[in-house]
């Protein structure tokens, strides 16, 4: 969950909090305002029905005025509530509660009936009204801070597009720093940490071009210079090595430029194809020792060129160090396996995959070397898996092509 969804539902969880809060502090006052006019009602009409029987119309209405009670119209047309109602020897008396939140006290005495109200002491405890304005500017100030807040972390979004827009190559992309808080101090380490990482790719790239030129020049001199030699089993042997030289620099820098640049010519093409174009590239002198099993010629979707050179490497390493041929290419189920015959591996297949790892096997030669780092490499820019697994003395190195 991202940063904002978090300070949202947070914000959320408080204001519904706040409502709740609001509501049951407005249903307590209620409560408690009901309770003290009630008894004041009820006090009060013992002495009016008194003053009833024994008091003038004139004498009572002063006689009211020192219990704070103001004589209304009976015949009011506002909607009443009943909260008390009690029965009298000569009438009875009731406690309404009127649309607009006033208290009345109805008391009826054989024909005379009256409509009473407290006003003072209902404008006195009846404070409610206070709390819900603090409530209300309480939840204005949270949504204030709420938008608030967003502001300020909103280049936090815009800082993560930006390196998302480096990651796919997009190295001038910058942020624009307006804020000079933490935040600000955050986007103009970016900018500079973008600066240095293109510049170090632009060199990087510079030099690939360099090297790729630095190499073709001694090893095309070198295949000049063997042309001039009589055929032997030793220009046969140094023509090879050349030959090798060559297609192991083109490798390399074919690495290093997927590695700096990530540019990958996608295209859909069999597994078969994938097996012969891998092949031609190894160079072999007898084709039987390698067999191939295609049970299944399923599709593949990559760059045929780096994923050529991640099965030759395969291959490559399982021609040198297999202990007994042929080595069998097997592919089905989304699966191309090299299988060839050896030792169990001793540690984990991810120890291979670091760079000129080697290990002592039982030829006598030293290996894997950089063969599974560049095959790994590969595979992770396809989004492709490498797994191992040795059975019945058999090495079976299996790339799948399944996202």
């Amino acid at each position: 969950m991202s940063i904002f969804k978090k300070i949202t539902l947070l914000f959320l969880i408080s204001l519904s909090l706040m409502f709740v809060i609001g509501y049951k502090i407005d249903t307590i006052n209620t409560q408690r305002v009901e309770m003290i006019l009630t008894q004041k009602y009820l006090q009060d009409a013992k002495k009016v029905f008194s003053w009833l029987a024994t008091t003038s119309p004139d004498a009572l209405k002063k006689k009211l005025q020192t219990l704070g009670l103001e004589l209304l119209d009976e015949n009011t047309s506002i909607p009443m509530q009943t909260i008390l109602s009690q029965p009298h020897s000569f009438g009875g008396l009731r406690i309404l509660k009127s649309s607009n939140g006033d208290y009345l006290l109805s008391i009826q005495y054989l024909d005379d009936a009256l409509l009473l109200i407290d006003r003072k002491l209902q404008n006195s405890i009846q404070e409610q009204w206070l709390l819900n304005i603090l409530l209300l500017f309480d939840i204005v100030v949270l949504v204030i801070i709420f938008f608030i807040i967003l502001k300020i972390l909103s280049p936090l979004k815009q800082i993560a597009s930006r390196m998302k827009e480096f990651a796919h190559g997009e190295y001038q992309s910058r942020m624009k720093i307006t804020n000079d808080d933490e935040i600000g101090e955050l986007a103009k380490t970016y900018n500079m940490m973008a600066q240095k990482l293109q510049d170090l790719i632009t060199a990087r790239e510079e030099l690939l071009r360099d090297v790729g030129h630095e190499l073709r020049t001694p090893i095309s001199k070198g295949f000049f210079a063997v042309e001039a030699l009589e055929d032997s089993a030793e220009k046969s042997i140094i023509h090879k090595s050349l030959i090798e030289l060559e297609r192991l620099s083109t490798e390399l820098l074919e690495i290093e430029k997927l590695h700096t640049i990530n540019s990958l010519n996608f295209k859909t093409f069999k597994a078969e194809t994938l097996i012969l174009e891998a092949l031609s590239r190894l160079m072999l002198e007898d084709e039987s020792k390698i067999t191939i099993d295609i049970r299944d010629n399923f599709s593949i979707e990559g760059d045929l060129n780096y994923l050529a050179i991640a099965l030759k490497n395969l291959l490559d390493n399982a021609m040198k160090y297999t202990l007994e041929y042929p080595v069998v290419i097997v592919a089905e189920a989304h699966t191309i396996t090299v299988q060839n015959r050896g030792e169990k591996l001793k540690e984990d297949i991810g120890y291979y995959f670091e760079p000129f790892t080697q290990e002592e096997n039982s030829r006598g030669s030293r290996g894997y070397g950089l063969g599974l780092n560049i095959v790994k490499k590969i595979l992770d820019k396809h989004h492709f898996s490498l797994s191992y697994r040795h059975r019945e003395g058999v090495h079976l190195f299996s790339i799948c092509f399944q996202n």
